[in-house]
């Protein structure tokens, strides 16, 4: 396992991290691929509050366990929906992170963050209504160690949110989607964050990563493709409408290669969900300097770089 700073925070990463938003779905599968992953040297884990019962699943995944990083988030918003009302209020951040505490069995949360900030109007209320300064009163306490906030891509697909927050200096770490379907924070978020130290925790490697229009196969990264261009994202012409259109990528699967591209970037750990150990074994595949050559590279960039919206 390789290891990258986390922007200011001191911390050193893991290239690979796992997402464990699906931790209650399957408890054996979901103990064993979190061992797998630690055992590969993963050591940082990310989960949330809105996720189910990832956090009490992971915290009984985790005894034995404490020097693994362990990151979740707060959602301030009534829903994951892109329309949510925002309902953050310095309480409910309170609140949110001692629950937190309590389903980890942790004394400590090492990264915590605002969940799926959408618009700069719900973000500056969140900085101006107290929210933020219970984050901080979380931190000075020692129950945070880092704070940060993590966006919704699918409702910003340009960044907004985290283009403004980063110059400001209130935040450590910031997760971000960064994938070759929407590769638009490497223009200039990527940057911005190396300017300011600011830790990156990329999500979404695999876009949203479903059988049907997912980085996860040829024919659903197709109809990923195909929904771009029924949104006037891509052009209806070849080479988007040709069967090959992927083909330059082999002998790399779609996954592997969406890895490869992301972990080619400036950023500091890729975070991926997986239910086995089988499947992380697979994503670690994906970690072989320069991940992915400057033709391919170059390739995706020509393809799709324009793009600036997520579509599922």
């Amino acid at each position: 396992m390789r290891f990258r700073p986390l922007g200011r925070t001191g911390l050193n990463v893991s290239e690979l991290s796992y997402g464990a938003a699906r931790g209650a779905d399957s408890p054996n599968d979901f103990d064993a691929a979190v061992h797998a992953a630690i055992n590969a040297g993963i050591n940082l884990i990310d989960t949330a509050e809105g996720y189910g019962e990832s956090e009490q699943a992971l915290g009984r995944a985790l005894a034995g366990h404490d020097d693994v990083l362990v990151e979740t988030k707060h959602l301030p918003y009534d829903s994951f929906a892109p329309w949510a009302k925002f309902t953050g209020t310095p309480a409910t951040v309170i609140a949110s992170a001692e629950q937190s505490l309590r389903r980890l069995r942790r004394d400590r949360i090492d990264i915590f963050l605002g969940h799926g900030m959408r618009t700069v109007e719900s973000y500056d209320r969140f900085m101006q209504d107290g929210c933020y300064e219970a984050m901080v009163k979380l931190r000075d306490q020692g129950k945070v160690r880092y704070i940060g906030i993590s966006e919704l891509s699918e409702a910003d697909g340009t960044h907004s949110v985290l283009n403004r927050a980063v110059p400001s200096g209130a935040f450590d770490v910031v997760m971000l989607t960064v994938n070759f379907l929407l590769p638009s924070a490497i223009y200039d978020l990527l940057p911005l964050c190396r300017q300011h130290g600011v830790g990156t925790v990329v999500m979404m490697p695999l876009n949203q990563a479903s059988k049907e229009s997912g980085l996860i196969s040829v024919p659903a990264a197709r109809e990923c493709v195909r929904r771009h261009i029924e949104r006037t994202n891509l052009p209806d012409e070849p080479p988007y409408t040709s069967p090959d259109l992927f083909d330059f990528l082999e002998p790399y699967s779609i996954p592997e290669a969406a890895l490869r591209f992301v972990l080619a970037q400036a950023i500091d750990t890729v975070c991926f969900g997986a239910r086995s150990p089988q499947r992380i074994q697979e994503n670690l595949r994906a970690m072989d300097p320069p991940y992915l050559d400057a033709d391919r590279l170059d390739r995706l960039r020509s393809l799709f770089g324009s793009i600036q919206n997520q579509v599922r």
